[in-house]
């Protein structure tokens, strides 16, 4: 066994979860590693591939979000059938329009390993690299951090006995913290002991699969119905950055308790029962799985130094495409937590993590499986998916776009007085301003970044006197249309801090330079400072 190496985090799991972390960590300048079971990446699959509007703007923060964009399709229309019949074709593009305060609407559709692949470049370009064919075993942990034992090495050949590795070696890795993000049977939560709560609900399989197929309109998504099955029977979602489609199909046990095989002889007599549309060719496939639906949630986040986000803290019905999401949002909001305890912050700075996810876990897990529920009736499951997709904010599962989770009355948001409409914990929203020689820009180029961001309203001669801290960045803003105070619900002065990951810090309707100071070095944190003045 070699030595140990040291790192301040080591990420378990390198799926969109782990990535965003170890990026929002890499990009804060703290030292990481991040290691991958599998031996290679993945180029195939269909899960994770909804990517909601909050995500879309975690991915903007990180800088990221126009190729995120590039590779997949928005607001994509959705045709319903009975069999040959169409019975119904929706275009969400108008109720999810963008707005100035809300730029990215709809639900984006890309397979994962291409969000994956998007997330493991940025990365690299901050020295990062993932450490594929690396498991952990095991680990200890005691005050000052975490001694994992991880084991090295690729197959080199499959036979009737299983995988064959080559070059096996274990290894000792040392960390401040360690962080799973290695999925729904996480070594690193079995580790910790920590309960994983809920149930998997075994009377239902779909089988999914990627392939080709020939004669379907691919500017749409094409779903069909069943009588006993219910909507989304059949579904046809198509990755045209792969060339390929996402097929899912509902099945139950024959009377022997056996399931069809996820073969494309199977898929192809499933289309022809179910779809019948003629002159229609599935082929080539490259992918495929039986998958059942599972609703679990952890009992808690953290176990001293070690935490956890994704799917090795929560998992649910893939119904709203919410699951990935709540992952990468648990992964932004630890990642400048993590980056400012260890640059100095007191350690129960980590303490809010649980206190303001765990929360948003449990509603993401009761909105999926009513909305689940309400999909596979087949009495009105037609309608649900209708709903969901004309409008991801008025759906059986709720507000599907992520843009409405706050964490208002949480351990770290501090309302001074009644002076902005916004709250503290509140999402922090975009606008379109000027820089002070007339420049276009937004609100969400100056939030970009490991820091945090004091937005000013009006006239404060009193910030002159705040004391230089870390980071600190003055940046004259022009808000010359109202689109910032409108956003923001402010009428007259006002101050709004801005933690690093875009939610409200601290509201105030005065300049305090002294309780903002203590403010930001109570979490150590320092803080850009933007002004807005008073439209004219």
């Amino acid at each position: 066994m070699s030595t140990a190496r040291t790192t301040d985090v080591l990420v378990v799991g390198a799926g969109p979860v782990g990535l965003t972390l170890a990026l929002g960590l890499a990009r804060a300048g703290v030292d990481c590693r991040i290691i991958e079971r599998d031996p290679q990446f993945r180029d195939r699959g269909v899960r994770g591939k909804g990517v909601n509007p909050r995500t879309l703007e975690v991915f903007d923060d990180l800088g990221v979000v126009d190729e995120i964009l590039a590779r997949g399709d928005v607001n994509l229309r959705v045709r319903s059938y009975e069999g040959a019949r169409l019975v119904q074709e929706v275009d969400p593009g108008p109720a999810n329009a963008p707005t100035t305060d809300r730029p990215y609407a709809g639900m984006l559709l890309l397979a994962q390993h291409q969000t994956e692949a998007v997330l493991r470049d940025r990365l690299a370009d901050h020295g990062v690299t993932v450490e594929p064919a690396t498991e952990l075993l095991d680990y200890t942990q005691d005050a000052d951090g975490v001694l994992t034992t991880v084991r090295r090495g690729e197959p080199t050949e499959a036979g009737p006995g299983g995988t064959v590795r080559g070059g096996e070696r274990t290894e000792r890795i040392g960390a401040r913290y360690l962080v799973g993000c290695d999925g729904g049977r996480s070594t690193v939560r079995k580790r910790a002991g920590i309960p994983f709560l809920g149930e998997t609900w075994e009377e239902e399989r779909f089988l999914m699969a990627t392939m080709r197929i020939d004669g379907v309109d691919p500017d749409c998504m094409h779903v069909w119905n069943h009588p006993q099955l219910g909507v989304g029977a059949l579904v046809l979602v198509p990755l045209r950055q792969d060339g390929t489609w996402a097929v899912h199909a509902a099945v139950s046990p024959d009377e022997h308790g056996r399931l069809p095989a996820p073969t494309l002889d199977t898929f192809q007599r499933l289309f022809a029962e179910r779809a019948g549309l003629p002159g229609v060719r599935l082929h080539a496939p490259t992918w495929s799985t039986v998958w059942r639906p599972t609703v679990r949630l952890v009992e808690r986040y953290r176990d001293g130094r070690v935490l956890l986000a994704g799917d090795s803290a929560h998992c649910q019905s893939a119904a709203g495409g919410q699951g990935m999401n709540t992952g990468i949002q648990d992964a932004h909001n630890l990642g400048w937590k993590l980056a400012a305890v260890l640059q100095g912050a007191p350690e129960r700075l980590l303490d809010s993590y649980q206190a303001e996810r765990l929360p948003v876990a449990r509603a993401s897990l009761a909105a999926s499986s009513t909305q689940h529920r309400a999909l596979f009736s087949s009495g009105s499951g037609g309608q649900a998916l209708a709903d969901q997709f004309r409008s991801l904010t008025d759906s059986a599962g709720g507000d599907l776009t992520g843009l409405s989770v706050h964490y208002r009355g949480g351990p770290l948001g501090r309302d001074l007085d009644d002076a902005t409409g916004i709250r503290a914990g509140d999402r922090a929203p975009d606008a379109p301003c000027r820089t002070a020689d007339g420049t276009p820009t937004r609100l969400f180029d100056l939030l970009r970044g490991p820091h945090a961001t004091l937005l000013a309203f009006g006239e404060h001669p009193a910030l002159a006197s705040l004391p230089e801290l870390p980071g600190v960045r003055r940046a004259d803003v022009l808000d010359p249309d109202g689109h910032a105070h409108r956003a923001y619900g402010i009428s007259g002065d006002a101050l709004v801090l801005v933690r690093p990951d875009g939610h409200v810090w601290l509201t105030a309707g005065t300049a305090d330079p002294a309780a903002l100071t203590a403010h930001l070095r109570t979490y150590g944190v320092g803080s850009d400072a933007a002004a807005l003045p008073c439209p004219s």
